[in-house]
């Protein structure tokens, strides 16, 4: 967040994004195609920027529920407090802990990954139970705050009714209808926060801004806002959610950038301290139980061939270039891929043919390449040949033409 200056923002509210259910098919996206262990360390380092944003004496505010981790999975049945890491790496970084909201709820997502009814129902012991609630885990950056006008006060004073609502432990309203974009959290939420810990013109940040949901209540109770979303696809729905403001004098600014190529290692390296998972939390059937052997791109060749570091000439299964497309899909895979460490995968059933090797190829980071390629409408599927993923390039086809 290079554009936001150290020290002034008043207030963070986000969620972040579960561990592992849902793959939003963006580069660098956190939670899925991760370790455990990667995740968390992804997030810390979120954490870690935002405490640099935040002004002395304000509060960051986590929307995080507990998860489930399937025994057909990922080897056992377990249930994974997320919020754990995330409030010691908080203390790490030296805030305060200013106590816990329970949020009762009900809503479309489920951290169980759909299952209404687990366990060894009607039979005991083996029952599990029912994730309708979430956390929202506030803590204090240490120092003194901005001190606020005596307008300011006024138009944030509270009444004795909401101050006893929003400050009690325990929250009840219903999860947000769930509308192009999963786990988007209800407008009450942000509200609420907004009300409780900042002053009207003070800016609230969202790094995880999603829908827009936070830019939203904080524009209805006349506070700036910055957010960041790395979805493209959700562009159009916080334009929509915006638009619709009644009385909305302020400017709207939308900024795309790519996303800045980050020395992970050297971010990390400057962390309090790197989380290591005790338990080894990973999908079993995932390929990241084995090392993948790193290549890099030598040669572009097409949109559909090139030739590996190796040597070895591949091509991309499922993929098939549109002639209107070759350059933008030949810039998109050369900056995708150019000094990059990326790994294959073959799929048994397409074959070898004049010396060339079908493979799907990943970035280092589990960017799926093919994917991508389809799902941003530069390329076609390649309806000659039946592939494991066939079926959902065809569903990223339909999705590309109906945006397009």
């Amino acid at each position: 967040m290079s554009e936001v200056p150290d020290d002034s923002v008043h207030l963070i509210i986000t969620s972040p994004p579960y561990w592992h259910i849902k793959d939003y098919g963006i580069p660098g996206q956190i939670g899925y195609g991760q370790t455990y262990e990667e995740y968390i360390n992804d997030l810390n380092l979120v954490w870690a920027e935002c405490a640099r944003v935040l002004h002395p004496g304000c509060r960051i505010c986590v929307n995080i529920g507990d998860q489930f981790a399937r025994a057909d999975e990922y080897g056992r049945y377990a249930v994974i407090p997320i919020r754990t890491e995330i409030t010691r790496f908080m203390l790490q970084l030296g805030f305060d802990h200013m106590g816990t909201v329970i949020w009762q709820k009900r809503t479309t997502m489920r951290p169980s990954g759909g299952a209404s009814v687990m366990g060894s129902f009607p039979f005991p012991r083996n029952g599990v139970i029912e994730i309708d609630y979430e956390f929202v885990m506030i803590f204090r950056k240490p120092g003194k705050p901005p001190s606020p006008t005596p307008e300011q006060k006024r138009l944030a004073r509270l009444s004795k009714e909401e101050w006893k609502g929003c400050f009690s432990g325990h929250w009840s309203f219903p999860g947000e209808p769930q509308k192009g974009h999963l786990a988007m959290f209800p407008l009450e939420l942000p509200m609420r926060l907004i009300k409780m810990f900042s002053f009207p013109e003070e800016t609230v940040l969202d790094p995880f801004l999603g829908s827009g949901t936070t830019s939203l209540a904080s524009a209805n109770l006349g506070r700036n806002s910055i957010g960041y979303e790395i979805n493209p696809d959700y562009l159009p729905i916080i334009q929509d959610k915006l638009a619709g403001l009644e009385g909305f004098g302020g400017t709207l600014k939308i900024l795309m950038r790519e996303s800045a190529r980050l020395d992970r290692d050297k971010a990390l390296s400057r962390l309090p301290y790197i989380y290591r998972d005790p338990h080894g939390l990973r999908k079993l059937a995932d390929f990241r139980l084995q090392e993948p052997e790193y290549f890099r791109i030598r040669k572009i060749l097409s949109v559909e061939e090139m030739i590996l570091s190796d040597g070895r000439r591949v091509r991309l299964i499922g993929v098939k270039g549109i002639p209107a497309k070759r350059g933008e899909a030949l810039d998109f895979l050369d900056r995708k891929t150019r000094g990059q460490k990326v790994f294959i995968k073959e799929d048994s059933a397409v074959p070898e043919r004049n010396g060339v090797t079908p493979v799907y190829l990943y970035l280092w980071n589990r960017t799926f390449i093919n994917a991508h390629l389809v799902k941003r409408g530069l390329a076609e599927v390649d309806e000659s040949v039946d592939f494991k993923y066939k079926e959902r390039f065809l569903r990223y086809q339909e999705d590309a033409v109906r945006r397009s």
